[in-house]
């Protein structure tokens, strides 16, 4: 007989499973740990020195802000996203000091969003706010740039959806994009319980299928909810809101704390497209929150403690026309190593 099954027959049991849990507590205070620090370690924070990667999630974040920005079309205003602009010109300085190739596909997508920006107030017939001469050299840009279109908006219209059920594959996951306005009828709840049967295929660990969908369609509710959320600005609020979240009870060891936000991240991405068969536009929305706005989304929407937040989707039936951001892609060789 081992020791240890020698020990567990002399304690009590109860005594037994507090010597597990503290064993456990400690075994996952040394994952995380490891987790934190790669985190501080790399993560682009001002105090670690800018390295290309590092620069290019910034620009990408920015280059996205303007896009969102872009799509407003009733109520675009002009003049909009000054920090957001200040931002890219600073981080793109940073580029060109570290000699990083301005023929970069990160570098050029800036360029062409300011572009983009340019032309919107063109279109809307509006002045360049005079903040803008001062961060880039606008005539230059007209002359230059007028052919790099990586980043701005595109139109997505709703009759080219209608066929979404009839397209291959590639055909539905290349025309997915997401959406932030919606037309103004209401969503049928037995079509988004299709699109979360067809994406209950979603493969998990050993099968457990941890994850869970919230519904909600009050109005009130779901601006109370987005407002907490944080991430849901300068647009009208959705028809209907999903809350993904996975369930802690279903995993065992404590190598799996990670994991319900795996499965939950493959899940969504499996809604996400079970939404755009059914014909229904979407956009996730990241729930990354303090743990205060963390527990007033719970309460708002009755989740239980034992599920883990992993993100929102707003859904909602697509207008005639809709601007959305270009939000470039990298090749997948660009991202791609391979082992021999």
């Amino acid at each position: 007989m081992s020791l240890k099954t020698t020990m567990k027959n002399l304690i009590p049991n109860s005594v037994w499973m507090q010597l597990q849990r503290a064993k456990a507590k400690h075994k996952l205070a040394g994952y995380s740990g490891t987790q934190d620090a790669r985190f501080l370690k790399f993560s682009a924070n001002p105090w670690n020195k800018p390295n290309q990667e590092e620069l290019r999630g910034q620009i990408i974040y920015y280059i996205h802000r303007i896009e969102k920005g872009l799509t407003h079309q009733s109520d675009f205003r002009p003049g909009f996203g000054r920090n957001a602009l200040q931002s890219l010109h600073n981080l793109l300085n940073q580029w060109r000091k570290a000699h990083y190739p301005t023929t970069d596909t990160t570098y050029k997508a800036a360029l062409s969003v300011v572009m983009a920006y340019i032309e919107k107030h063109k279109q809307e017939h509006e002045p360049l706010p005079t903040f803008l001469s001062t961060l880039f050299p606008v005539e230059e840009l007209e002359r230059t740039q007028t052919g790099n279109t990586l980043a701005g908006v595109k139109t997505v219209t709703a009759k080219e959806k209608e066929s979404n059920k009839d397209k291959s594959f590639k055909e539905l996951f290349e025309g997915r994009t997401s959406i932030r306005q919606f037309a103004k009828e209401p969503v049928d709840p037995n079509t988004v319980a299709q699109a979360i049967e067809l994406a209950m295929k979603t493969p998990s660990v050993c099968n457990r299928q941890s994850y869970r969908v919230t519904l909600v369609s009050n109005p009130d509710l779901i601006a109370r909810i987005l407002t907490v959320q944080g991430g849901w600005r300068g647009y009208a609020y959705p028809p209907m809101l999903a809350i993904i979240t996975s369930d802690e009870r279903s995993f065992i060891y404590m190598e799996e704390h990670n994991e319900p936000f795996v499965d939950g991240g493959i899940f969504t991405m499996s809604f996400l497209l079970s939404l755009e068969y059914e014909n229904l536009a979407a956009c996730p929305l990241n729930l990354m929150c303090s743990d205060s706005n963390a527990a007033a989304i719970r309460k708002l929407a009755s989740i239980p403690d034992y599920e883990v937040l992993i993100a929102c989707v707003s859904i909602g039936h697509f207008q005639d026309q809709t601007l959305v951001p270009k939000s470039f892609r990298y090749p997948g060789s660009s991202i791609t190593r391979v082992i021999r």
